[in-house]
């Protein structure tokens, strides 16, 4: 599959200098690794872990918070309450 992505300059040239930084020479290895770690993400706040930055110099933690892994975690607390939540036929009358 190809897709084709319009990106302005300023995120391109981020982009580059992460390339060069991390030594990744494709776009494609760009990516595949971005989407490992989305992936990854995924799964753990969908289990109910957060994602965090620890500074142990500072004992700082900082919980990351972006729109799709926040939207998942909703989703996953959701389906677990349904789940606990009696059904009619297991209720007593």
């Amino acid at each position: 599959m190809r897709i084709q992505l319009e990106l302005p300059e300023e995120d391109v040239q981020e982009l580059q200098a992460l390339m060069k930084d991390a030594r990744i020479d494709t776009y494609k290895d760009l990516f595949s690794n971005a989407l490992t770690l989305l992936h990854w993400a995924g799964q753990e706040v969908k289990a109910g872990n957060s994602i965090a930055s620890l500074n142990d110099n500072e004992n700082r933690v900082k919980i990351l918070s972006v729109p799709m892994l926040d939207r998942l975690a909703r989703a996953a607390q959701r389906q677990a309450a349904a789940a606990s939540e009696p059904t009619l036929a297991g209720a007593k009358k």
